[in-house]
């Protein structure tokens, strides 16, 4: 083996998998750049663009079987689906996907987190509104205008998840009390606010309000699933407004 690719071998491949920016940075301006350096400045950069422009490759190759991986997994559950389903859904092969994840369960955990992020993302937009209370309504408004949008199939990911695989799969449920963990605190931040305001006058704590709406929320979205009737859904958000008294 030629010393440059030796060095290649030791030194560049571990930078990419590792910080890579970094390690090829420091590189390129230390060494020398003449015909007879073992490794110039200039293969450096060459070597730097060859692997960045793997790792785009590969961070779209994963994007993309994640959110494929999502839409087999939404519509037929975890356990039901196979890893043939999930190679002939991506469009990749075998090998490819077991270059992401090391296996079904830890590209159903990528799926999760993955989904998560996406679904907060949502949540933060749709929290708009003059005041406290309004927010809230707005947010649960915007989830349940999805659901019709998806005509009452598929359902929510989370709570979909969490009837399959809380009871068998302690790392499943983990990440999806997160979610609702993460979702009711939003929640109750809100009307904590909200009856500093002297928006909100209830008997009940913040805390157990919150997880009434999410709790109401997730219902709604499985009764209107069965029943492929808007009124289900929207009978649930007049039933959120009157709890929070708006």
């Amino acid at each position: 083996m030629a010393p440059r690719d030796e060095y290649v071998k030791a030194n560049l491949i571990p930078s990419w998998q590792g910080n890579v920016m970094m390690r090829f940075t420091f590189f390129s301006l230390t060494m020398p750049n003449t015909k007879t350096s073992f490794c110039t400045k200039q293969s450096v950069m060459e070597y730097l663009e060859i692997f960045m422009a793997v790792t785009v490759k590969g961070e779209k190759t994963r994007e993309h079987i994640l959110k494929a991986s999502r839409k087999i997994f939404i519509k037929q559950g975890f356990h039901n689906t196979s890893v043939s389903e999930i190679i002939s859904a991506t469009g990749v092969k075998k090998g490819n996907l077991y270059y992401h994840f090391a296996s079904k369960e830890d590209l159903g955990l990528a799926v999760l987190e993955d989904a998560k992020e996406e679904f907060f993302h949502f949540l933060n937009k749709s929290l708009s509104g003059t005041d406290p209370v309004a927010k809230i309504i707005n947010s649960c408004q915007a989830i349940f205008n999805e659901q019709k949008k998806n005509n009452f199939v598929d359902g929510c990911l989370f709570g979909n998840t969490a009837l399959e695989m809380t009871d068998s799969n302690p790392e499943f449920a983990s990440v999806i009390q997160e979610v609702f963990d993460r979702w009711t605190n939003k929640l109750e931040i809100l009307l904590l606010e909200a009856s500093e305001s002297k928006l909100l006058n209830s008997r009940i704590s913040e805390k157990l309000m919150a997880k009434t709406v999410v709790a109401t929320v997730e219902g709604a979205i499985m009764m209107s699933r069965v029943s492929k009737r808007e009124k289900d859904l929207f009978d649930f958000l007049a039933a959120i407004k009157n709890l929070l008294d708006h």
